[in-house]
């Protein structure tokens, strides 16, 4: 085969490479999060506590239970009163995951509830995955739409990686601006998807980060 022909066939060839490689990786994370999914499920039953009065709350977002898990601990642990926010985006499966990255470092969300009185209580936790170094936005909108006077809130973020101290303060101050003062930010890194931090000692890690 002629240098030129061998160059154009290349050519042809390693886009289809690329997508190739792009449509098995997209696949990969997808699968891995619908096996959380699943698994969260059934770890979260076992968590799950009755109501009852409590002087502490705790809201989160969480998209394939892995911040579930943390947010139940942590009302396990305090003996909260326990509130999830709900998103019609976001889901769990291929178009959830397109839309997670497109959302990624927003503030806005549609989100339910997104107004809650927190009149009874003296301190609020603030839970979410974080997506592109940032707090996921429904607990930007959470945070945005209510009144925190007079509470103590912390945030926490389970994440693969890392997270950006900018998108913190961002959020410090929609808290500070809504009267109330920001106390703490726990989180837990996770690892990579593929060699990620085992369950138990994920919620050991959250109980260690209470008690600290």
């Amino acid at each position: 085969m002629k240098p030129g022909k061998r160059y154009r066939k290349m050519l042809w060839i390693l886009p289809g490479v690329v997508l190739l490689a792009a449509v098995g990786f997209a696949a990969a994370i997808v699968g891995i999060d619908s096996y959380q999914y699943k698994r969260n499920r059934k770890i979260i039953q076992a968590l799950k506590k009755d109501a009852g009065a409590s002087r502490t709350l705790v809201v989160f977002f969480s998209r394939s239970g892995n911040t579930e898990l943390m947010a139940r601990k942590i009302a396990g642990i305090k003996n909260a009163d326990l509130v999830p926010i709900q998103s019609e985006r976001d889901k769990i499966g291929f178009v959830g995951w397109i839309q997670s990255l497109q959302d990624a470092r927003k503030t806005e969300a549609e989100i339910t509830p997104s107004k809650i009185d927190l009149s009874g209580y003296d301190t609020v936790y603030i839970g979410s995955p974080i997506w592109l170094y940032s707090p996921a936005p429904p607990v930007f909108e959470f945070a945005g739409k209510n009144d925190f006077t007079g509470k103590k809130v912390i945030l926490f973020n389970s994440m693969n990686s890392k997270f950006e101290q900018k998108y913190i303060d961002d959020f410090r101050r929609i808290i500070e601006k809504n009267g109330g003062t920001f106390e703490e930010h726990i989180y837990i890194i996770r690892g990579r998807m593929t060699r990620q931090m085992d369950v138990d000692s994920f919620l050991k890690e959250t109980e260690r980060l209470l008690n600290k």
